[in-house]
């Protein structure tokens, strides 16, 4: 059964509450934070069955940022969009990124080639 988009816009707002209550935030990065919040939230009502901020694993994480670099200029996200996003996931939810995940370097071909 589809979801309807009055049912993902309800795990949206749950799951945006939940981040927001776990994000650490300086006033002065409020406003980026929440683009990061949203973001995330938003991909995980549409393209998970997650309902809830404690059911985030590694895969999901991975999928997410899978989903970043493969529609980033959709998103119109820039490179430090993508990593700010990433860091902020793995510092709230306390999940360990794998080094192509966190390696932002000229050197990682395996991230440009994703970005062509």
């Amino acid at each position: 059964m589809k979801k309807s988009s009055y049912q993902r816009e309800l795990v949206y707002q749950n799951l945006t509450d939940q981040l927001s209550e776990k994000v650490i935030v300086s006033p002065h990065s409020q406003a980026s934070s929440s683009k990061y919040i949203r973001l995330f939230c938003m991909y995980l009502a549409n393209y998970s069955e997650k309902k809830s901020i404690q059911e985030v694993d590694h895969q999901v994480v991975k999928d997410y940022f899978s989903y970043l670099t493969k529609d980033h200029k959709r998103l119109s996200l820039t490179l430090t969009d993508i990593k700010k996003s990433m860091q902020m996931i793995s510092e709230t939810l306390n999940i360990e990124l794998e080094q192509s995940m966190n390696d932002f370097s000229l050197s990682n071909s395996h991230l440009w080639n994703k970005l062509k």
